[in-house]
């Protein structure tokens, strides 16, 4: 029997949720129904997807194999109704593209101004997120298109081009900190500092790793982890924190007179730009999307 739709809806609310009774009710169906769906799923695809224990569900080792599988199925439902709804509302369809910050700074905006002038009947859904996370949601097709630096080679990811885009990553920090008063800077100067940064497994992380192996030294710990380039602006503006950032991100503070960077050899990293698209059949929006941003 093949798995209907609110099965892998039940199957996903108590992956989330660990608990069949919130799970329920959230779903706004008894806790014997939403049994009744999981063990009919479970049954369809001859396998045990939780493990039961007196606090509640887990999902077992086959249930974490199928939950992208399901996070999948469920994504390309909604997206297939989206799209029906508008093309019903006189839509020309949907693009749903995830950027990363810095690009978002850039010209892009502009790009996408003149698509929306040019086809003003598409619906354009944007996300903001680090390179690694915008892999993750091209994988479960939650957006179509990625526009970042260079991801991990996938079979379920696609590589569409490079596109007229780079960015540059410096260490940057207030313009009064003491160390901008310092010509001919070195990198263990800055240990005396603490470092506000985004997620480990960001752009700028990595490449700050990378200049610290380099010079065979640790990289620094931070002191403050956080995902808001916005909030790490702020505190770098107001304390003698250090970071690593792209150049578009605080273009507006550094011709504010507010941040600079460091003047470091050999700390700056040039990154190039790709268009990623999920494996699969793109919607002609975001065919025609792609071949805008490439012209």
């Amino acid at each position: 029997m093949p798995m209907k739709m609110k099965q892998i809806q039940a199957f996903i609310m108590v992956s989330s949720e660990g608990n069949l009774t919130v799970a329920a009710r959230k779903l706004g169906i008894t806790q014997s129904g939403l049994s009744r769906l999981l063990a009919g799923l479970e049954s369809d695809l001859d396998a045990i997807l939780f493990e039961r224990h007196k606090h509640g569900v887990s999902l077992s080792a086959l249930g974490s194999a199928f939950l992208p599988h399901a996070l999948t199925l469920i994504n390309t439902e909604r997206k297939a109704r989206q799209e029906l709804d508008l093309l019903n509302g006189s839509g020309k369809g949907v693009v749903r593209v995830g950027c990363v910050s810095s690009f978002l700074s850039s010209h892009f905006i502009e790009r996408v101004n003149d698509f929306h002038q040019a086809y003003p009947d598409v619906h354009i859904k944007i996300v903001d997120r680090i390179d690694s996370e915008l892999f993750k949601l091209l994988l479960i097709h939650d957006i179509d298109i990625a526009i970042c630096g260079p991801l991990p080679p996938d079979e379920k990811v696609l590589t569409r081009g490079k596109i007229n885009f780079q960015d540059s990553i410096h260490i940057i920090s207030r313009s009064g900190h003491p160390l901008q008063k310092r010509e001919h800077l070195s990198l263990q100067e800055l240990n005396a500092y603490g470092w506000i940064m985004p997620p480990m497994d960001s752009t700028p992380m990595k490449i700050l790793a990378e200049v610290y192996q380099t010079n065979k030294m640790p990289p620094p710990e931070p002191v403050i982890e956080c995902s808001s380039s916005s909030a790490i602006k702020s505190l770098i503006c107001n304390s003698d924190l250090l970071t690593s950032m792209p150049a578009p991100i605080y273009q507006l503070e550094a011709e504010s007179g507010l941040i600079k960077p460091l003047a470091i050899e050999n700390t700056v990293f040039v990154r190039d730009f790709y268009i990623y698209s999920h494996f699969g059949v793109l919607t002609g929006a975001s065919q025609t999307f792609i071949q805008f941003l490439k012209a």
